[in-house]
Formats: C-alpha cells, structure tokens, sequence
C-alpha cells in the first residue's frame, strides 16, 4: 500500500528535481520496501547512502535497508 501512494505521489510530481534524486538512489536496491515512521521533521536532500524525500517537512515514509532494518531517520 506504501508503494503505491508513494508511485502515485511520484507519477505526479517527477518534475521535482528531489523526487528525481530519491528515485534514482531508492533504485539502487534489487528489492524496494518502505514502511511507514513516526513523523520527524526533515529536509529534503542527499545523505551519508541515502536520499531523503520530505516534501511536507517532515518524512513519515522510510525505505528498508537491504538488511531489514530502518536505521536512522534523517541523519
């Protein structure tokens, strides 16, 4: 279900150069998970492996690393 809203919000807005980005490393993965997180206030930007897509100001939606865990959000 996660996915879906989540390619229905991309679908939308892939003329946004942040959406670009985090598709773009969100891809990297053979198998792309997301699980919905508490909301914590973020930017929208490249990290350390990742990409963080927080259009609101805030991220509610974390992609799964390969090894199952969520790891921190926003750091």
């Amino acid at each position: 279900m996660e996915f879906i809203i989540f390619g229905l919000y991309a679908l939308f807005a892939l003329n946004d150069q942040h959406i670009k980005n985090f598709l773009i490393e969100a891809n990297k993965l053979d198998e792309i998970k997301y699980q919905f997180v508490k909301p914590i206030k973020c930017e929208s930007g490249a990290r350390k492996k990742t990409y963080v897509l927080a259009p609101t100001g805030k991220v509610v939606i974390k992609q799964v690393s390969e090894d199952g865990t969520l790891g921190k959000t926003c750091d």
